[in-house]
């Protein structure tokens, strides 16, 4: 009896680590890796549901454990740490979002100034502007990624039930974004 106790002693102390560590150093280790950043909301999400339970009393023979108010005190500084945990993601994640949009914006724009046609545009212009084509072209795959991978981390996000910041940017602006911009590489290649 007295190792099954100890185990389960040891299994509450191991909860220690959520006074002992700082989100902003797991913040920091993660960096800007969205997978990573995903791992570890699901992984904090998983841990914090392990916590639910209407148990509160444990008896190892004779022993009889009450850990009600431990239990108590984790649950409420595991939320604390997932909701840290959370902010910074979002952080993170705008950042990539607005990042991404402004990249696939800059794209957008140059593409509709590209002049392929037409009795003013030199040589020079159009070999530039078909080098820019396919530059964007071949872009495209990486660019789907992104915004998927975006739309992935902001779907995990609101599934936390994270309050999003009123500047909040949705990662459906990025694809539409890259809808636009396949919409203009398909016409300027026609031409």
């Amino acid at each position: 009896h007295i190792q099954n106790l100890a185990a389960f002693v040891n299994q509450w102390l191991a909860y220690q680590t959520l006074w002992d560590s700082q989100v902003a150093d797991v913040a920091d280790s993660v960096k800007g890796d969205l997978n990573k950043w995903h791992s570890l909301i699901l992984e904090a999400s998983t841990a914090r549901t392990t916590l639910d339970s209407t148990a509160t009393m444990t008896e190892f023979g004779p022993i009889v454990v009450r850990y009600n108010k431990v239990q108590s005190q984790v649950n409420l500084k595991y939320d604390s740490w997932q909701k840290e945990l959370q902010t910074y993601f979002a952080a993170v994640l705008a950042e990539r979002i607005i990042e991404n949009f402004e990249k696939i914006s800059d794209a957008k724009t140059r593409l509709e100034n590209v002049s392929l046609e037409g009795s003013s545009v030199t040589t020079n212009e159009i070999v530039l502007g078909v080098t820019f084509l396919q530059e964007v072209n071949q872009q495209i795959p990486s660019w789907h990624k992104k915004t998927t991978e975006l739309g992935e981390s902001e779907k995990l996000l609101k599934r936390q039930r994270h309050a999003f910041r009123s500047d909040w940017m949705e990662a459906s602006l990025v694809g539409g974004q890259l809808q636009q911009v396949e919409q203009l590489l398909a016409k300027r290649m026609r031409i």
